[in-house]
């Protein structure tokens, strides 16, 4: 029986049902391996609880990759064609627009669930304008299937850099304009909320 054995042939959607699965207190482990296996194989649960222990056993530890974090290189491409979909990656966070900016505020508050969501933010069809004259429901879908964890996960490192170092960018500049500023207590307040930002940045790895 096939099974999907690596990160860089694993679909991002697939890999976050995975964790989906793997995050459940109301299953036992047993029956999460089984269901991880159907996902794996794109077999049903009762295909996986029907096969001799030995088979079982040896797609068991090939699915033993998803209890270690990717550790493969990040790299990004210029392009990405998926499904008739050539995608390119936003490569200067400056660049984005007003709508872009704001999607992107606004699925990074739950990072970790809306992956897909970001990298649809960040990765526009070739010679479109964002979320314009296309279908982003559609996008998402064809990077849920077709998107691998690898390149999904070093999309998502690239983006992730670029974002905070923004923030880092924009409070330098705040910093210095805070300074400027002759009421010493409003001085006081904005420096105070800068600090808090710069030590959320410092939290994430950013400093």
């Amino acid at each position: 029986m096939k099974i999907i054995d690596n990160y860089r042939d694993l679909p991002i959607g697939m890999y976050l049902e995975i964790c989906e699965i793997s995050r459940r207190e109301d299953i036992e482990e047993l029956h999460k391996q089984v269901s991880i296996l159907s996902i794996l194989t794109g077999r049903e649960e009762e295909e996986i609880y029907d096969l001799p222990i030995g088979e079982y056993k040896e797609l068991a530890a090939k699915s033993r990759y998803l209890s270690q974090p990717y550790d493969g290189e990040v790299l990004t491409a210029k392009t990405y064609a998926l499904e008739g979909w050539v995608l390119q990656p936003v490569e200067d966070y400056r660049k984005i627009t007003a709508a872009q900016y704001i999607d992107f505020q606004t699925f990074v508050k739950d990072a970790e669930k809306n992956i897909v969501e970001i990298l649809s933010v960040m990765l526009v069809p070739k010679g479109k304008k964002y979320n314009q004259d296309y279908d982003i429901i559609e996008l998402q879908n064809v990077l849920r299937r077709c998107l691998s964890v690898a390149d999904a996960l070093s999309l998502y490192a690239f983006f992730f850099v670029q974002y905070t170092q923004s923030i880092k960018d924009s409070l330098i500049y705040s910093k210095e304009a805070a300074m400027k500023l002759r009421d010493p207590e409003k001085r006081k307040r904005v420096l105070k909320e800068i600090q808090k930002q710069e030590q959320h940045l410092k939290q994430i790895g950013v400093g």
